[in-house]
Order: structure tokens, then C-alpha cells, then sequence
């Protein structure tokens, strides 16, 4: 049966709550939708975060659902509709199998890798997991979390807000993760959708010589001629001459790739404790912007630290690119439930966690809604909720300008 679903947008939380509320009555003699919900997940904007405890207090009494995850966004996401900056929250009550949830947070401890439910699942296979943004040492953290889970795959993003980020784990709290752990019989399909894509003439390319965030050298040569290289925009003795037509259209261009977007995009590496999976990431690369160039020096500065032996490819980015890659994510989820159905599983589009870019959204897709008008559109009438996130959490990787779609069959 699929999830209830809703969302409010009103000023006054009192009221955006219970028009969440009115309309999650509508699915009461709906026998599509589960009537005895055991887990709610709930997105609100910052503009709501001040009231986030009478909010949740007030979901806990009048759903009867004791457990509940979620977070703050800048914007949040429901099923075709973007609320961005306004005061808004989006629900989303799911039913699981008895022992097949654990919240967790800083207060409650996930259980351990190795427990059975009283069903005999493993109890801790995957997670949906939140962050709070100024959480030190957070790839550090998603790695160890990773080894939490019997999967080695996480789902989820950072809070966001203009003003504070909090997040929800039975309770409002901020600091560290915090989300919940399911048991292996809680199936999921998860994909991620990238906001860049290489260069038309980007090859992989290995970090050679890095301190901290500048690359000085990719496959031994200078990291600013291979750009140049892979951008197919001139030669780097143009520029070297100081002056000219030729050297005028190099910078040019350079310029021009800026206004578009410029990143790196780093492989993910990964650890033994990480497995990937028929329903992991399909994501190659985690973009970083790059921040400045110095051409004298023959030097990439990037958003990141940066490490000898990684590898990388320049990267920008498209509306149309987008587009298309959002649209594949869409189809292989399609894909992955009709295979499912084709084995003899039950495999029906229950319900759908969302975690976008604070960079996609009309920034990337030219109008608000566009992007979760196109995932209705290619993935069909499934209940959905999310956030725009700081950073995007796919396996046991933060992500940036990404988009990380996972859905409950």
C-alpha cells in the first residue's frame, strides 16, 4: 500500500500543520494508502524551524505516530511541488514491518551490525541519514556510518537554512547524524542524478601534485594546461604572451565556463566497508567547484581538499544535461521494479524520499517545480517528500549539486 502523503504552505505553522493533517484524512477510507502508520518523516522550511517542536509535537498526538525523521531545507519537496523560501512542511507516513525501523541519533544508538529482527531480517542494512552542517569532519563520519549498515549504502543530505538547521529523530535536535536505520526487508531503489557532466573533450585524469585545495599537476603536466585541454578553448602560450586576439578569446572563454559553472568532479573512493549494490549509486564523480585559476603558476584551485592519486575530470554543467540525466534516474528506477515483478516480487512505488541541491532547483532548471514536475511526469503518481540539502548523501559519499532519489516498493 502506498504512503499518505501532504504538505502545507501558510505563515502561521498552526495552520500550514492542519491543512497537512486535513489532507492526509482524505486517504482514511482509502485502502490504496496504509492506515496504521509506523514512521513519519517531516521537511519543513527554515521560515518554520522556530515552531519545529510544536509542529512535531502536534503531528505525534494527532497521527498517533511515535517516530518520526526529517529535517530543515531552504526549500522542500513534495509529490510535483517545490515550496522554496516560504513557510512550508511536507509529510510523509509510511508502514514498515514491526522492528524494521530504528531511529537514531547522538541520544539513540542505531542497532549493531550482526542483530536480527524478530522476523529474522537484518536490522541494520541501510539508512536514511540527515546532517547538521557545521558537523566537523562529516565525510569522516558518513564513512564510519557506512560501516553501520550491512549495505554500506546511506541516503539522505545536510539541513539547511537561512537562519538555523535542525533535524528530527523522534525529537528536534542539531549536531552530528541522525536519522534511521531499516532492516533488509525494507526494500529500496536509490539513484543519484548529477547536475554537471564532463567537458565534451574531459578525460580522466590523475591527481600528480596537490597541496590542500590546489591541483599544481594532473597526469604530470600542468592542471591549468590540461584544463585548457579538456575545455578545447586555445593554448596556454597565448596567454603567456600577454596579450592578443588569441589570448583575449582564451580568457574569453574561460569567463564564459565560469558564468556556466566550472568543477572538478572526484571519483568516490570507497572502503571495504562499503558494498555497492543492485539498488546503490550509480554516480561516478563528486563535484567540487573550481574556485580560481592562476595561470602563471599553472595551478586549479577547488572547493575541496584535493589528494595525490585521485582522479578526476572538468567538469560544467547544463539545463538540458540535467534534464536528461534526471529523466534516466527516473527510468531506471522504472526499470529496477519491473524487474523486480518479473521475479514474482510485489514491487509497487510505495513512497519516495527526495534530497536536491540547494544549486538545482530554477537555479539549474529555469522555473520553481520544475524539477519535481519533471520526476511526477517520469516516475509517476508516487507519494514524495525531501529537502534541498547543503550536501547530498549517496552510499557513503557527500555529494554537491546532485540529486539522490530513493523509493520505498
Amino acid at each position: 500500500m502506498r504512503f499518505r502523503h501532504a504538505h502545507g504552505v501558510h505563515p502561521d505553522w498552526s495552520i500550514a500543520t492542519e491543512e497537512c493533517l486535513l489532507l492526509l484524512s482524505r486517504y482514511a477510507g482509502d485502502e490504496r494508502y496504509v492506515r496504521n502508520a509506523n514512521l513519519g518523516f517531516l521537511y519543513l522550511t527554515d521560515a518554520l524551524a522556530q515552531h519545529a517542536e510544536q509542529i512535531l509535537a502536534t503531528l505525534k498526538a494527532r497521527t498517533g505516530v511515535a517516530n518520526w525523521v526529517g529535517c530543515t531545507g531552504v526549500g522542500i519537496c513534495a509529490t510535483g511541488v517545490e515550496c522554496y523560501e516560504e513557510p512550508a512542511l511536507a509529510v510523509l507516513l509510511g508502514q514498515f514491518p514491526a522492528g524494521s525501523v530504528n531511529v537514531f541519533s547522538g541520544r539513540q544508538r542505531p542497532p549493531a551490525v550482526g542483530t536480527r529482527t524478530d522476523a529474522g531480517a537484518d536490522a541494520a542494512y541501510t539508512a536514511l541519514v540527515h546532517a547538521d552542517p557545521h558537523t566537523p569532519d562529516l565525510p569522516e563520519l558518513l564513512q564510519d556510518m557506512g560501516r553501520k549498515v550491512s549495505s554500506g549504502y546511506l541516503f539522505g543530505g545536510v539541513a539547511s537554512g537561512r537562519q538555523r538547521a535542525l533535524m528530527i529523530a523522534d525529537r528536534v535536535l542539531a549536531g552530528g547524524l541522525s536519522g534511521v536505520v531499516f532492516a533488509d526487508d525494507v526494500h529500496v531503489v536509490s539513484r543519484v542524478t548529477q547536475g554537471v557532466h564532463p567537458l565534451p573533450a574531459a578525460r580522466r585524469r590523475r591527481v600528480t601534485r596537490a597541496i590542500d585545495n590546489l591541483i599544481i599537476e594532473l597526469d604530470g603536466r600542468r592542471a591549468f594546461d590540461v584544463l585548457l585541454e579538456d575545455a578545447g578553448i586555445g593554448e596556454r602560450a597565448a596567454l603567456r604572451a600577454g596579450g592578443g586576439a588569441e589570448a583575449a578569446r582564451i580568457r574569453a572563454r574561460l569567463q564564459a565556463l565560469g558564468r556556466q559553472g566550472l568543477f572538478v568532479g572526484i571519483e568516490p573512493q570507497t572502503t571495504d566497508g562499503y558494498r555497492e549494490r543492485a539498488h546503490a549509486l550509480r554516480a561516478d564523480y563528486v563535484a567540487r567547484h573550481v574556485v580560481a585559476l592562476d595561470p602563471g603558476r599553472g595551478v586549479v584551485a577547488v572547493g575541496a581538499p584535493v589528494y595525490e592519486g585521485m582522479t578526476l575530470r572538468f567538469c560544467t554543467r547544463d539545463e538540458a544535461a540535467a534534464r536528461k540525466d534526471l529523466i534516466r534516474i527516473c527510468a531506471e528506477i522504472r526499470e529496477h521494479l519491473h524487474e523486480r515483478r518479473e521475479a514474482g516480487v510485489t514491487a509497487e512505488a510505495k513512497g519516495a524520499i527526495y534530497v536536491s541541491c540547494l544549486g538545482r532547483s530554477s537555479h539549474l532548471f529555469g522555473e520553481v517545480g520544475e524539477e519535481l514536475r519533471l520526476i511526477r511526469t517520469h516516475l509517476g503518481e508516487v507519494p514524495l517528500v525531501g529537502f534541498y540539502a547543503g550536501g547530498e548523501i549517496g552510499g557513503t559519499n557527500l555529494y554537491g549539486f546532485t540529486g539522490v532519489l530513493t523509493v520505498f516498493y
